[in-house]
């Protein structure tokens, strides 16, 4: 029975202890009872958190089940961790008879017997890499490091210019002076893999933000450069431009979307700080990778996106290895996307996809039309299945909130399905 509050300064180290002492406590009962249950919320926040738990918890001798839920389980009936969740968590010693680790960003009740409650001033990704380092039941994979700056892109403790604050700003400056993962930060457009691939590879390959245009088409982009007499910068890596060289690539790129931009955009939109590490590394861009887990996540549910981590050296190698493809298909749905409105969905504006199903990356193409100018903000986009429609639960979060989506899967005849709602539609 703890309730564990993570903050910077000088009584952290104190804190984890106590955090770490309660995971070794949940672990030593999965050892003896042969389980441990992993349930993550639907956030983009929770789900590189989730996968890294996830990944190392799955190396030990006991059997791993992970699920996705808008809300907590009902019953703790077996050793527990819960990733994202944020008060109320509605636990008390009536339904919690195993031990139980949940950890959020705000949790403010107190937690019954056999439970811990561990909330801190970071992303969900920073807490969970902090935990596993201070616990030190298994050595955590650099990787997974660069896995956790994923999920701060996704938190509140990441700014649009891509500053980052609380436990999330010790975390990349811990990493900064580890010699396996090198992580270092480079201020230009927001492509992926900008110390590995050439501009205009790594542009087209960029699926968030959306680079209208541009996002897969590489010839495109050559097309651009070469008009603009920067050829030579087209093929450059942006890591090893100079100054003047990185404000001509961005010039040229904000320049040209502005015409494909309906309405205004922020230039932070397009560019800012990116936390980078060793290309020795597989997973070494912490945006691109979040963007596979949520690619994955939306199209074939939690475990395709669990399945990137947990064995990085073949499922993320083979998903990078496809951005090409994917960020084509991406601009296809982009820029052939024919919006219904749908009216109002619990007092939120709602489009559908005309011609589209379940194969369409919700969260993603989301976005894209967001930045465009297309959809509003707080929306919600949808396709049709089965005589009614199928949500992404990860856009539903992103566009309303947490009581937002409450009020969602709330809706009469609604089915969380995974990562997707099916809500059926009106008579």
């Amino acid at each position: 029975m703890l309730s564990i509050k993570l903050d910077p300064g000088q009584q952290l180290d104190k804190y984890l202890a106590s955090a770490a002492a309660a995971l070794r406590g949940v672990l030593k009962a999965s050892e003896d009872e042969g389980v441990l249950r992993i349930a993550s919320y639907p956030s983009p926040e929770a789900l590189p958190a989730a996968a890294i738990m996830f990944s190392l918890m799955s190396r030990r001798s006991f059997d791993v089940i992970a699920t996705v839920s808008p809300t907590p389980p009902q019953y703790i009936v077996e050793p527990t961790v819960l990733i994202g969740f944020n008060s109320p968590i509605n636990y008390s010693n009536e339904n919690v008879h195993d031990q139980v680790i949940v950890i959020g960003n705000n949790i403010n009740e107190p937690p019954p017997l056999n439970a811990t409650y561990i909330a801190g001033s970071g992303s969900v990704g920073s807490i969970v890499y902090f935990l596993l380092k201070s616990a030190n039941e298994t050595s955590v994979d650099p990787d997974y490091a660069v896995l956790a700056i994923s999920s701060s892109y996704a938190s509140p403790y990441s700014d649009q210019a891509g500053r980052l604050s609380g436990l999330d700003k010790l975390l990349v400056s811990a990493l900064a002076n580890d010699d396996k993962v090198s992580l270092f930060t480079l201020t230009s457009l927001k492509s992926y893999r900008p110390h590995i691939l050439s501009t205009c590879s790594s542009i087209s390959e960029t699926i968030d933000p959306y680079f209208p245009g541009l996002t897969g088409d590489p010839d495109a982009c050559q097309r651009l450069f070469d008009s603009l007499g920067l050829s030579d910068l087209a093929r450059k890596r942006q890591s090893v431009m100079n100054e003047d060289e990185l404000s001509s690539t961005a010039k040229a790129v904000l320049t040209y979307v502005k015409d494909r931009v309906k309405g205004s955009y922020e230039i932070t939109d397009f560019v800012g700080g990116l936390y980078l590490a060793s290309d020795k590394l597989v997973i070494n861009d912490p945006r691109e990778a979040l963007s596979l887990l949520e690619f994955s996540g939306d199209l074939w549910g939690l475990a395709s996106a669990l399945s990137l981590a947990s064995n990085y050296d073949e499922e993320y190698v083979q998903a990078a290895s496809q951005l090409s493809k994917i960020s084509r298909y991406v601009a296809e749905i982009v820029s052939t996307a024919k919006l219904v409105d749908l009216g109002l969905m619990t007092g939120f504006k709602t489009y559908s996809i005309k011609g589209l199903g379940s194969e369409t990356p919700l969260l993603i193409v989301w976005r894209a039309l967001k930045l465009l100018g297309y959809v509003e903000p707080q929306s919600l986009l949808a396709v049709e299945h089965e005589d009614g429609l199928l949500l992404s639960l990860m856009q539903v979060h992103e566009a309303l909130g947490r009581a937002g989506l409450q009020r969602v899967v709330s809706l009469p005849g609604s089915e969380v399905r995974g990562l997707r709602l099916w809500v059926p539609k009106e008579k």
